[in-house]
């Protein structure tokens, strides 16, 4: 296929732990949707199927259906198992695709028109089933909102398991690595603030075969942390300045009490959220002067 003047060739890699179900499909359906884009097998793409320690017949039936399989010798979790696909890829070009069958491989093969213009293009789940009950709808918007936030621009989806990503642009955009779910989140997160071009494309969210892999308490938890490295990486002054908001609020409303009723105690408070909040903040400028350092050491 070819996208402006550049030929494209990619690598196709398909994490899986014991993913028996769909892997067949998914490989099958990855060839066809290439194959239709115009890309030739081994010339132009392969499909990488790495399997994270499965216990049935993932990876057999990977090889079957044409796929070059990686082993890991036991389960190291979803982000080791991209991080070795992406090592061990041929081609400048990767394409992620998760293992479920949640990602229909057309849907794949429409990424393609992005690159190379953007350096990652993200398809960014619609429907009922990525925004999922009430409880899940209004927890997932929380996630989005916290992740616009660390990112500075709005995004549709963090987390998607369907991307393109130009390779060397990942090998210079990722300072913070997570082995496990959130790998994903740290891909766009990174790149949007490292001033990467990040394309967000609408793709089909359907049913996944066989059960799901990610556990709330476990991954959520990691999720955070993994926005608040990225953030502390990239523009640690934001993140203090958001710390600094509650100690500054309260200093305010201390202040209107005092001026109002002129209470010793209410100046006492105010005084201590005060020397709080300019705490934070000076501790925010000098992480700010130890990036902005880190930054000019990092120039060619």
């Amino acid at each position: 296929m070819e996208a402006g003047s550049e030929k494209i060739r990619l690598s196709v890699v398909v994490p899986a732990f014991n993913e028996e179900p769909g892997i067949a499909g998914v490989v099958s359906g990855l060839k066809e949707a290439m194959a239709g884009a115009g890309l030739k097998p081994a010339d132009d793409f392969e499909i990488l199927v790495v399997d994270d320690g499965s216990t049935d017949r993932t990876a057999e039936l990977a090889e079957e259906a044409g796929a070059r399989v990686l082993r890991h010798p036991t389960n190291r979790g979803y982000g080791r198992s991209l991080l070795s696909g992406f090592a061990a890829a041929r081609f400048p070009w990767l394409l992620m695709i998760d293992a479920d069958g949640s990602y229909p491989p057309e849907d794949a093969a429409k990424l393609l028109a992005w690159a190379p213009r953007f350096d990652m293009a993200v398809g960014a789940r619609q429907g009922p089933l990525f925004w999922g009950g009430p409880i899940h709808t209004f927890l997932r918007w929380i996630y989005l909102v916290l992740a616009s936030f660390v990112a500075g621009e709005r995004v549709p989806d963090a987390n998607s398991g369907l991307r393109l990503i130009r390779k060397e642009a990942l090998d210079r955009s990722m300072p913070v690595l997570c082995y496990g779910y959130s790998l994903s989140t740290t891909m766009t997160l990174s790149f949007l603030q490292g001033g990467r071009f990040v394309a967000f494309v609408p793709v089909s969210y359907v049913e996944r075969k066989g059960s799901s892999k990610v556990r709330s308490l476990r991954d959520i938890p990691r999720t955070l942390q993994i926005m608040v490295q990225v953030i502390l990486y990239y523009n640690p002054l934001k993140f203090v300045v958001f710390l600094a908001f509650l100690p500054g609020a309260l200093a305010a409303a201390f202040l209107v009490r005092f001026l109002a009723s002129a209470g010793r105690k209410d100046f006492t408070a105010f005084c201590v959220c005060l020397f709080v909040t300019l705490g934070v903040f000076l501790v925010g400028c000098l992480l700010e002067s130890l990036r902005f350092n880190r930054s000019r050491s990092e120039l060619p």
